[in-house]
């Protein structure tokens, strides 16, 4: 995770977008990058994803007015067809995408079940499961090289402690069983 400093940083616009989603009662929680850490190797990111939970304009409109308020720039309208919503947290330099429809994401009770608490520089935030991280990274439509690199990491660090059987259930519904089969071999030849 990024370090804590007295220069801007992510860690401080992950503060201001924590505060904002939990005082709204916004369930979110982290993807990407960001992500990977909880579960796989640490690799350098320049952007924040978060995936948040918003079903009506009402709530979406007045989420992005908090967020404004707190210093970050829209940079277009919230509208409930986006699938992604970008802002800047202009005094941080932080480029933050707000995802309403996430690659490979089903918003249900399941996900926000197995979504995780995980601690930061004086906070805890939510970071997506490893099942669905696995199955978002595969999911993307932009998928590239370094998103499968950093499924394999997550198969190894998480080997043994996977959930199988929602693992192959998610894969299969977005269409990624057989990318995960073919990610999962791979794997299986690196522990050899």
């Amino acid at each position: 995770m990024p370090s804590e400093s007295k220069t801007p940083s992510f860690i401080e616009c992950l503060r201001k977008l924590v505060k904002v989603f939990e005082e709204q009662d916004i369930d979110y929680m982290f993807i990407g990058g960001l992500a990977l850490p909880a579960y796989g190797e640490i690799r350098a990111t320049q952007d924040i994803d978060v995936a948040v939970v918003v079903t009506n304009l009402q709530t979406l409109e007045h989420l992005f007015h908090e967020l404004a308020k707190r210093g970050f720039e829209l940079t277009a309208e919230p509208t409930l067809e986006a699938a992604c919503i970008y802002v800047l947290d202009r005094k941080n330099m932080v480029d933050v995408e707000i995802w309403l429809k996430p690659d490979g994401i089903k918003f249900d009770k399941e996900l926000l079940t197995r979504r995780q608490r995980r601690e930061m520089p004086d906070m805890e935030v939510w970071v997506i499961g490893p099942e669905d991280f696995i199955v978002n990274k595969l999911s993307r439509a932009d998928r590239r090289a370094r998103d499968e690199s950093d499924v394999v990491s997550v198969l190894i660090g998480q080997r043994g402690k996977l959930d199988r059987e929602y693992l192959e259930k998610r894969a299969k519904e977005f269409g990624v069983f057989s990318l995960l089969h073919v990610l999962e071999d791979k794997v299986k030849k690196i522990a050899k």
